[in-house]
């Protein structure tokens, strides 16, 4: 049956590293016991500069481990922190710092900037042995710069917070993303009511992504909130975004052999 008849559903861990390796754990746990797999492992290289990813042996071979079981490995920044000082306006501040903390990395780059630190943040992959096919920006923020810095680099695709995008092809996935935030206990609240509203409002949708933080299984209410949300769209087919894209590929490429046949 090709993709696109069949219903969806990506999950993802963000900011996967040596520093969040613990509530990485639990979290895969858990969704190991859902069932839920394979997923997406969100990597940051370097997070916060508290060290990189390829010289902690214990993550290493935890992210092996995880590898083996299917899981893929996905570049997601490179120290996952904001650093360009704040513009003038109301909406840069809004951006930056209330629905991200700082850790817009990705945001406000020049092109050679992020080509930098995408670049370097290929090389810690490729020090640990680990090959990549995607790019998430932390916070999914991208700057212009940091969109033609991809160009040229190997990567088959980015994603952001609504969709899945194919480089080198004119291919944009709808793909909506469940997401809490837990930052306060009012985000919290607040993101119990907005993903089951999500959820609701794109139910039928032939894409939708969960997308976790290692910190969520800290909270019961959020645990919960993860396990009810997983249990409505149980009966999805389970994928990382990388199969996504290879099984549109797939799907093209078998659509151009049937036009050129004779």
């Amino acid at each position: 049956m090709p993709a696109e008849a069949r219903r969806l559903l990506c999950v993802s861990l963000h900011d996967v590293a040596p520093a969040t390796l613990e509530d990485c754990a639990r979290a895969l746990a858990f969704l190991d016991g859902l069932g839920v797999g394979p997923v997406a492992l969100l990597v940051v290289p370097d997070y916060h500069g508290r060290g990189r990813a390829d010289r902690d042996c214990r993550f290493v071979s935890f992210i092996e481990s995880r590898i083996r079981r299917g899981d893929e490995i996905v570049l997601h920044g490179f120290r996952h922190q904001d650093t360009v000082p704040l513009g003038a306006g109301l909406s840069d501040w809004l951006e930056r710092r209330v629905y991200t903390a700082a850790e817009g990395e990705f945001s406000r780059l020049d092109m050679e900037a992020a080509r930098t630190r995408l670049l370097r943040g290929l090389c810690v992959l490729r020090a640990a042995g680990w090959q990549t096919r995607g790019f998430v920006a932390p916070a999914w923020l991208m700057s212009e710069g940091t969109l033609e810095a991809l160009d040229g680099l190997p990567f088959q695709y980015y994603a952001t917070r609504d969709s899945v995008v194919a480089l080198k092809r004119d291919l944009t996935i709808a793909a909506p993303s469940l997401v809490v935030s837990t930052r306060a206990a009012w985000r919290r609240a607040v993101s119990a009511v907005w993903n089951q509203t999500l959820l609701t409002r794109h139910f039928a949708d032939p894409v939708l992504r969960a997308a976790l933080h290692p910190a969520d299984l800290r909270y019961p209410p959020i645990q919960h909130l993860w396990q009810r949300l997983l249990t409505q769209v149980r009966g999805r087919e389970v994928l990382t975004e990388g199969q996504l894209i290879a099984s549109r590929r797939a799907r093209h490429n078998y659509r151009s052999e049937l036009y050129a046949m004779p």
